[in-house]
């Protein structure tokens, strides 16, 4: 059961990344993982807005890619995160090790990442969807 989770996760990624979206909207400034638990990595992600508003809440994904274009995995960012222009938000998560795992090992260097966002609410009240 688990490894089909792992393989429609990885599918989801992908297609997701193929979808319409705002690639540049958001932009992570920095990552980190770790260890958690057993069976589990904690991954830290910072993201920059480029948004010309507010965000109020936002339907997006944070990818990883390793050197070679390999999906790694891809993690939802918010919903209810609020971010001004141009500032910056971090996401915590706790994830399986199946997945993530990878990013244990190898080389920051070596990691790739990328954002899209599917739609956004602003603190205006204004939406946009991509």
């Amino acid at each position: 059961m688990l490894r089909l989770f792992l393989i429609l996760s990885v599918f989801a990624a992908a297609e997701a990344k193929a979808a319409g979206c705002n690639a540049t909207m958001l932009s992570i400034t920095d990552w980190s993982v770790g260890q958690a638990s057993q069976g589990n990595v904690e991954i830290t992600v910072r993201f920059k807005s480029n948004a010309p508003k507010q965000i109020r809440m936002l339907q997006g994904l944070a990818y990883f890619y390793d050197a070679l274009d390999e999906p790694i995995g891809a993690l939802p960012v918010g919903p209810d995160a609020i971010i001004p222009a141009g500032g910056e938000y971090t996401e915590y998560r706790t994830w399986s090790d199946h997945l993530f795992g990878r990013l244990l090992t190898l080389r920051k260097q070596d990691v790739k990442t990328a954002t899209c966002v599917k739609a956004v609410l602003y603190e205006d009240g204004s939406k946009e969807s991509f």
